[in-house]
């Protein structure tokens, strides 16, 4: 089992420096509290582990996976995993699935973010296995990449919408929450400013609260807008970012370019800004837990994950054909055997942090 890739600090360095630098870019909007909740998460499951440590995965790619290095750099998620994947609505009122979180956004080496993907399955699910993870992803993504579309679920797909679609119970709860929240004590102005700006009409009075999500994006500024408006509730959220932990694969609005890609159906209310990111919240943004579903449907569910990053990565018909041609380049097993090394790695580096 791999330990630590050549040449990389060991964790608690690593993470002390990653925590030292959130502090300075968010300074006193930083929440502390929620570090600690952070660390009792990713001692908690590999899975989570793997997804509160993105910055860790950008240290250690060069070192777990040289032979792909050198594939054709894409816009890619950076920090893709089988948690961010979600429902919004589109321009037209339609649903629509498909990654949801561009916090880490970077030009990488396209190969980089089906290796994350499929160690992220491996990790949270015992079956399928590892091979079979695999082979889902690349058929999704090499079908996507010959014909890239996004997934709307009003004709097409539908078992997508019946997968995610929350149900009346689920409905009922998420609204008590975001209602019964304790007011936030304090909420840095661009914060609220942002919120209030982002609301449908001028003179509503929104309930503003803290909130807590993720793993990752635990210790960065979140809070939710709530109120009445025509007939019934609505609620968005606010959430302070950070510039993507891929020092060498940073550019500025590369975000918000991905979210508007041209193999994209963006929610209209999603936005990129400099320091923080908006977004409604519904009943149907939550994510698909894997346990919660069957294999049959999990491999369903893996392959169009896999394709929807080809949607993402195919920014030119110039890129497109480049990575189509290095795909076809690469040896059979080649994301099987790099998604298992890095599931291997991430899960001794979280042996050895619990």
């Amino acid at each position: 089992m791999t330990r630590v890739a050549s040449g990389l600090p060991g964790f608690a360095a690593s993470i002390a420096a990653y925590e030292a630098w959130m502090r300075e870019q968010l300074g006193d909007t930083l929440v502390a509290k929620e570090l600690k909740r952070k660390h009792e998460r990713m001692r908690s499951h590999p899975f989570l582990f793997l997804r509160a440590t993105c910055w860790r995965w950008a240290e250690a790619a060069p070192s777990l996976c040289p032979e792909l290095m050198d594939a054709p750099v894409a816009p890619s998620v950076g920090d893709a995993h089988a948690g961010n994947f979600g429902l919004w609505r589109d321009a037209g009122a339609r649903l629509v699935w498909g990654v949801n979180d561009f916090d880490e956004a970077a030009r990488l080496p396209w190969c980089l973010d089906l290796v994350r993907l499929c160690a992220s399955v491996i990790l949270a699910v015992p079956k399928p296995g590892p091979r079979a993870v695999a082979d889902a992803i690349l058929a999704g993504y090499a079908e996507a990449l010959a014909a890239p579309r996004p997934f709307v679920l009003e004709r097409d797909h539908l078992w997508l919408r019946d997968a995610f679609a929350a149900s009346d119970v689920q409905r009922a709860e998420f609204w008590t929450e975001i209602e019964t929240a304790k007011p936030a004590r304090h909420v840095p102005e661009p914060y609220r400013q942002a919120l209030i700006d982002a609301l449908p009409e001028p003179g509503l009075i929104p309930h503003i609260a803290a909130r807590e999500a993720g793993a990752g994006s635990l210790g960065r500024p979140r809070y939710v807008a709530s109120c009445e408006h025509r007939g019934g509730p609505l609620a968005i959220e606010v959430k302070g970012v950070l510039p993507s932990c891929w020092i060498d694969g940073r550019e500025e609005g590369l975000a918000a370019r991905i979210v508007a890609g041209r193999f994209r159906s963006p929610d209209p209310a999603f936005h990129y800004h400099d320091t923080y990111v908006l977004r409604r919240l519904a009943p149907n943004s939550r994510k698909l837990n894997f346990t919660d579903v069957g294999v049959t449907l999990r491999k369903r569910l893996i392959h169009a994950m896999g394709a929807d990053l080809a949607g993402i990565h195919a920014e030119s018909d110039i890129l497109q054909a480049a990575i189509h041609a290095d795909l076809a380049a690469r040896p059979r097993r080649w994301l099987a055997d790099a998604a298992i090394r890095v599931a291997d790695w991430t899960n001794a580096e979280y042996q050895l942090y619990r």
